[in-house]
């Protein structure tokens, strides 16, 4: 038995006449033509069904089915406009044949072309380029039934309308494999197979040596990280090909094959096999790369860290010690002052309240628990660099820095770095670039005029950390620390929208007058507030004497309303988490936005999907939840976790909640 792709409520959304009073108004509003070509028909029940059919075929662009009754409000909506008994609408839909010679003369009155194989090669050519940005089958069948009514063709049948998307996937599919394949030469294709093979290291495939990404915060997690990023660039695979396709389905591409056994995508077809790990090889180079910035940024962390522990540990170990001094030199001098004050002899003062060996024993002691005048825990940064150099070598070797022009200094800086490290120099030309190094670290990295090399570099990570953050410097081949620009459209792409007057933005395009008509409106509304505070018309707000007071804003809520709220409350009644879920899916149906990511399908029992969706919601983990529930085994929820739920789905999820919310609160009496 074939299986059903589209859910009923998709379905009905689709193929469904409106009921809601505007969509009525919108779709079903009859002009005087169609009302005049209406009372040709012999008997109200004809005229009802001639007026009837003529809306289905406007909207939802079908005809009116055999056995079909058409919903209430549509009925008395056109009944209305037509002067008939809603009533008589009995008598058509008896009769079959009137039916079907009125659904023929308005197709033909109104030059609808029938649904075939014709329409659907035209439909599936001009929804190409949508399918390939998403295969979900619900929006394709929107698309398809958007498109219908724009060119005129009779919507199809929802069977016809589920294999043509199905198809018209396929189609989309086969499409992005050839663009992602195109081009690739043959030692390429060589590597990118390769991933599948096992190394000769552990006897794990290559592709699962590269997946397990080193999460710890060391230096040879730095190396692995490089290691494995170096390998991947080595397949040779432009990063320019992912543009060639959406970047959604990209990642959609990726995202399955990190569902897939390395055996299983070894068995796909040449062409979809190579087309998979293409996407997966662009997906770990940004993968692998932000990770690599990320442990970057922890290491450079760590190392202050350490360094500022250290510090304070020193200091309070010196503490007691410290402590002692400080109030012995206290005592030592009141001692002196009183002596001063009475004319005594300071000495005899001194060795009034310490012997005098003992004094000079406690300045020795004084002097070696003095830190410098600086007090910086920066003076112990110097003896991490051993530690720094076992990594910032492949660091600098590996990765390629852009930035501002304000970072143009430091940028020069990792370059000098960089060509040091491949002809290894030891020591820093004079003209090593010093814009970038602020006043916290001058001291150290040019003490005395000349350069520490060690300082020099450490100072380099740390500035290069913070322009990171900043987003000021950005790293070639990054997701994450990525150019500003490159989250923007192609200025190739603005000409063009600007060149048709399609930019989608709100404002005028033009800087110039838009910052003029803001400056002006903001001269009006400044005038209008100085108007009012000299007349004393601002309410709740008064300017004396150059002061502005604010009354305070007053509780709005009265005890008596909070009181209320409380008992109303109490009234509720308590309710399982489970029970609610399961109900609000009831209504909602937000349980079918969670598709399986290759096949679009539904999960067969909701009460595992739901169990899982609960398990993500209170961190509680699908393997208590396999133990605290029957329903399914660990193995189903796992499988259920990993195929359909995912970011993608909660956010359709989330919309569908949003959309029912919003219906629930324009239409009174509205619920499931």
């Amino acid at each position: 038995m074939r299986r059903q792709q589209l859910t009923e409520a998709q379905i009905a959304a689709l193929f469904d006449p409106p009921t809601d009073r505007r969509e009525l108004v919108r779709h079903c509003t009859l002009s005087e033509a169609d009302t005049a070509m209406i009372r040709r028909c012999r008997g109200d029940h004809s005229r009802l069904g001639y007026a009837l059919m003529l809306c289905y075929l406007r909207y939802p662009g079908r005809p009116l089915r055999i056995n079909e009754r058409p919903p209430p409000a549509l009925i008395s909506f056109v009944a209305e406009q037509i002067d008939v008994r809603p009533e008589s609408i009995d008598d058509y839909l008896i009769s079959g044949q009137n039916r079907r010679r009125h659904a023929a003369e308005l197709q033909d009155r109104r030059r609808l072309r029938p649904f075939g194989r014709r329409p659907a090669s035209e439909l599936a050519s001009s929804l190409l380029p949508q399918a390939m940005e998403s295969d979900r089958l619900a929006v394709l069948a929107g698309l398809v039934i958007q498109e219908c009514r724009q060119r005129g063709i009779v919507v199809p049948s929802p069977r016809s309308l589920e294999r043509l998307c199905v198809d018209l996937r396929h189609q989309a599919r086969r499409e992005i494999e050839r663009r992602l394949t195109g081009g690739l030469l043959t030692e390429q294709r060589r590597r990118l197979d390769a991933l599948t093979e096992r190394r000769a290291e552990g006897g794990q495939s290559w592709l699962v040596w590269l997946r397990q990404i080193p999460e710890a915060t060391k230096p040879a997690a730095m190396l692995g990280l490089i290691e494995r990023l170096n390998h991947v660039r080595a397949i040779g695979i432009d990063p320019a090909r992912g543009h060639r396709v959406h970047q959604n389905r990209l990642a959609q591409l990726a995202r399955e094959a990190g569902r897939t056994t390395v055996q299983h995508i070894a068995g796909y077809e040449r062409q979809r096999r190579h087309a998979t790990l293409v996407a997966v090889t662009l997906e770990l180079i940004a993968d692998l790369t932000d990770q690599a910035i990320d442990l970057f940024d922890r290491l450079v962390g760590t190392m202050f860290r350490k360094v500022e522990s250290r510090h304070a540990r020193a200091f309070q170990a010196d503490g007691r010690a410290i402590n002692e001094k400080v109030r012995l030199y206290a005592r030592v001098g009141a001692a002196l002052i009183a002596a001063r004050e009475g004319r005594q002899d300071p000495f005899d003062a001194i060795t009034a309240v310490i012997p005098w060996d003992r004094f000079r024993a406690t300045v020795a002691e004084a002097s070696a628990l003095a830190r410098s005048e600086e007090f910086d825990p920066y003076q112990l940064l110097g003896e991490h660099y051993a530690g720094v150099r076992r990594w910032t070598p492949a660091f600098w070797a590996t990765f390629t820095f852009q930035g501002v022009p304000a970072s143009a200094s430091l940028l020069r800086a990792i370059d000098m770095l960089r060509q040091m490290n491949e002809v290894a120099r030891p020591s820093l030309p004079k003209s090593a670039p010093t814009g970038f190094i602020r006043e916290r670290w001058a001291r150290y990295v040019l003490p005395g005029g000349a350069i520490d090399r060690r300082y020099y570099e450490l100072c380099v990570l740390s500035e290069l950390r913070d322009r990171l953050r900043a987003g000021d410097v950005w790293v070639i081949g990054s997701r994450r620390y990525r150019s500003f620009e490159e989250r923007l459209i192609s200025r190739e792409t603005q000409q063009e929208l600007q060149q048709s007057g399609t930019l989608p933005i709100a404002v005028d395009a033009d800087f110039e007058r838009f910052i003029a008509g803001r400056r002006a409106l903001l001269d009006e509304r400044l005038a209008a507030v100085e108007l009012k505070a000299k007349a004393g018309l601002l309410p709740d707000v008064t300017l004396d004497r150059g002061v502005l007071k604010i009354t305070p804003i007053e509780k709005s809520t009265p005890p008596e309303a909070e009181a209320l709220a409380a008992r109303l409350y109490a009234m509720l009644p308590r309710i399982r988490v489970t029970d609610l879920l399961s109900e609000v899916a009831g209504w909602t149906l937000f349980t079918d936005c969670f598709t399986h990511l290759r096949s679009g399908e539904t999960v067969a029992d909701p009460r595992v999907l739901m169990a899982s969706l609960l398990a993500d919601g209170l961190n509680l983990g699908l393997t208590r939840m396999a133990e605290a529930c029957t329903i399914a085994s660990l193995g189903q929820f796992a499988w259920v976790a990993d195929w359909h739920i995912r970011d993608e789905t909660y956010a359709l999820a989330l919309r569908c909640l949003v959309d029912y919310q919003a219906r629930s609160n324009e239409t009174p009496g509205f619920h499931a």
